[in-house]
């Protein structure tokens, strides 16, 4: 749903800047053992007396100018493909558990696109409160099983898993959820389109998810397709109907 969040549904950022402070910061030092001085001579002695044993036949080879053994060269390890966005999980973010209230999805045959509005204060908190603050109103206040995306993609760029795919979710109203996958973007899209990052990350994305589950373009819709919203804001809506255009 992309309705107004009260701001008290939003976590206290203190709060969660203390709960992600460093170890280091708090205060804590490495103790490491005193050795006793005569260990510590002793392996000095140990240092000394290796540099007084007699070469060995391969280091008197190579003094003598005989030509070294090559060792063998082992493959180079393939580069790494970057991933081309961010996955951040529920854990990463601190999502509650799922409540039993809940219908299962057994498959996925269609995509919903949302915009989850101007959420107040907005801009002075990351894109993992918001989604907690998501979370909690759908939650706490609406009674809802959990979030009621599958996914929410952030300002910067970044996926946020939100519902089990497992789990029918709660964005399209009744039984437009059915086999229904649901995507929000954060922000208004009313006016203007998402910022680069994330209309890039929607754009891959939604590929991704259309051939993973075989969904043709047909099946990529607006909220306001399903029930008497402005969600996912005029701008976006646009972009959805060109989207779906391209095939």
């Amino acid at each position: 749903m992309c309705e107004s969040i009260p701001p008290e549904c939003l976590p206290a950022s203190e709060e969660r800047r203390a709960s992600a402070e460093p170890a280091a910061s708090q205060g804590l030092r490495l103790h490491l053992p005193r050795l006793p001085r005569r260990t510590v001579l002793t392996g000095l002695g140990s240092v000394f007396l290796a540099g007084c044993m007699p070469a060995s036949a391969a280091t008197r080879e190579a003094r003598a100018g005989a030509p070294a053994r090559s060792a063998p060269r082992r493959p180079r390890p393939a580069p790494r493909r970057r991933p081309a966005y961010e996955v951040v999980s529920r854990e990463q973010w601190g999502a509650e558990a799922l409540k039993d209230n809940h219908d299962p999805m057994a498959r996925i045959t269609r995509i919903t696109v949302h915009h989850t509005a101007e959420i107040a204060g907005m801009q002075e908190r990351g894109d993992a409160d918001l989604v907690l603050g998501i979370q909690n109103f759908h939650r706490n206040t609406r009674g809802w099983a959990d979030i009621g995306y599958h996914w929410v993609i952030g300002r910067d760029g970044k996926v946020y898993e939100g519902r089990k795919l497992h789990v029918q979710g709660a964005h399209a109203g009744a039984s437009n959820n059915i086999e229904n996958l649901g995507i929000s973007v954060i922000g208004d899209f009313s006016a203007a389109l998402p910022p680069p990052a994330a209309l890039r990350t929607l754009t891959l994305f939604l590929r991704a998810q259309q051939k993973r589950y075989g969904i043709p373009s047909t099946e990529v819709f607006g909220h306001r397709e399903f029930k008497a919203t402005a969600c996912p804001g005029d701008a976006l809506f646009g972009w959805v109907e060109r989207f779906r255009a391209r095939g």
